[in-house]
């Protein structure tokens, strides 16, 4: 009898244990080896335009690419743009603008170019040259706020542009100007311009907020000439602050979202006409945050950019890239008052240098960051972390080794495949997240990265 009445217990907790087995959550690959082309290193960016999800892709070698599909299943993508010419690398930003058009930015050495379609083939030239700037080689944010479409860019310093057709685009006249903070640079004591890009875009209470970096990444650097003197001394600055010289060398395996910073930290602007604008997080801001945050704890000093936000359960979400690999999350609900939610150095997770992306999908907010290093020194790959509420404490990591824990050749050992999540995006209910892997041209300051090896990103797709 009593054999009977385990077993009849046994059996209980099994029909009960089914149904969280059945709604367990796991990770399917749909693209792999960069759609075929393992120069495609980036899923760079994704949007949602008429029904379809699209990825742009960087391909420093062969140039960009725009791949689509209306369900994101394996053997379903379609090539719907390739760069005629090799100097766009990749698509850093893909923007829906009310599924009426959709926008492509493109990284160009000789200056940002933008595309625009309206069916999702044809694409249309709209702006080329860096907008009046080859200095902006990039426009990395885009939004739409009142009657105009906003785009960040900038290189050597943060100018915003906006434009009401989509075709003719104007620099907006800030009041105070983006680059009116002046921090000094040492040894000179040279006071220079602290915000050089603006990384992010966000509408927010009625408000256009702009997140500034301290700079994108040593264009030079990437064309083979010798960095700078400045850009040597603040990369002996880094090496003191991490003291760990392998994992600095690490960084450069992503000159794309590499930060060599000013000696400040990232800045927040708000506007309600896109004209005049308030710092809300900076230097001397009305509010005693400081630059990154600083004025929280000094050592947010390190905050160079904010490379990713989203607007979840009435907040305002940001993601911080640290030079001490102290990245973190925060928010606001008036865009003043700020708290810390996520602190991956205080989960012991130092590896994860930046969040990439932020998305909110399903009642949840996911967050996916750059995760480099060597496997040596336990660096996991991509994460991806999510929570229903947002608030401190209750994130959750849904992924560890770069989903699949492979890992690819470079000069100083073995680094995860799958390193970090460039891109989120969501067709027909269901979420995806595209990867970054090393660099098919992976060479800094004359430095050789990869051992004849490419790899390409992939696709995942999260299943019930």
């Amino acid at each position: 009898m009593r054999e009977f009445i385990n077993s009849l217990l046994i059996a209980s907790l099994v029909v009960l244990f089914l149904p969280l087995c059945s709604s367990a959550e796991s990770w399917r690959k749909v693209v792999d080896t960069g759609f075929g082309n393992p120069s495609n290193d980036y899923a760079w960016s994704m949007a949602t335009f008429k029904g379809k999800l699209y990825v742009g892709t960087l391909n420093s070698l062969q140039g960009a690419e725009i791949w689509s599909s209306s369900t994101g299943e394996p053997r379903s993508w379609d090539r719907v743009y390739k760069t005629p010419v090799d100097t766009s690398w990749g698509v850093r930003y893909l923007y829906s603008d009310n599924d009426e058009s959709l926008y492509a930015c493109l990284f160009n050495i000789m200056g940002a170019v933008i595309l625009k379609t309206e069916n999702g083939r044809r694409w249309v030239t709209v702006a080329r040259g860096g907008l009046g700037n080859r200095n902006n080689y990039t426009v990395r944010c885009m939004t739409r706020f009142r009657d105009y479409l906003y785009a960040g860019a900038g290189s050597n310093m943060a100018q915003l542009y906006r434009s009401k057709n989509g075709f003719n685009w104007e620099l907006v006249n800030a009041n105070p100007d983006f680059g009116s903070t002046k921090v000094i640079e040492r040894p000179t004591g040279i006071p220079v311009t602290n915000n050089l890009l603006i990384g992010e875009l966000a509408v927010f209470n009625g408000q256009l907020y702009a997140f500034t970096w301290t700079t994108d990444f040593n264009i030079q650097g990437m064309r083979g000439a010798p960095a700078t003197d400045r850009m040597d001394v603040q990369a002996a600055d880094r090496m003191d602050v991490q003291k760990n010289p392998v994992d600095f060398e690490t960084r450069d395996l992503d000159p794309f979202e590499f930060v060599i910073p000013t000696p400040g930290a990232f800045e927040v602007w708000r506007s309600y006409d896109g004209e005049n604008w308030e710092k809300v997080v900076g230097l001397d801001d009305a509010y005693g945050n400081g630059m990154g945050f600083c004025l929280h704890d000094s050592e947010n000093l390190d905050n160079d950019a904010v490379t990713s936000t989203a607007v979840f359960r009435g907040q305002l979400y940001l993601g911080t890239e640290s030079a001490s690999s102290n990245s973190s999350v925060w928010r606001t609900s008036d865009g003043t008052r700020w708290e810390k939610v996520l602190d991956f150095f205080d989960l012991a997770e130092r590896h994860n240098r930046y969040i990439w992306r932020m998305i909110p999908f399903g009642n949840r907010l996911f967050i996916g960051t750059f995760n480099s290093g060597m496997k040596i020194a336990r660096a996991t790959g991509a994460q991806i972390w999510a929570s229903s509420s947002g608030d401190p404490g209750s994130f959750d990591n849904l992924v560890r080794d770069g989903f699949d824990g492979e890992t690819t050749s470079v000069y100083f050992g073995q680094i995860p495949k799958n390193y970090g999540i460039r891109s989120f995006g969501i067709v027909r209910g269901n979420l995806f997240a595209g990867t970054a892997t090393i660099l098919s041209i992976m060479e800094v300051g004359g430095k050789p990265g990869v051992m004849g090896q490419t790899v390409g990103c992939e696709i995942w797709e999260l299943t019930p």
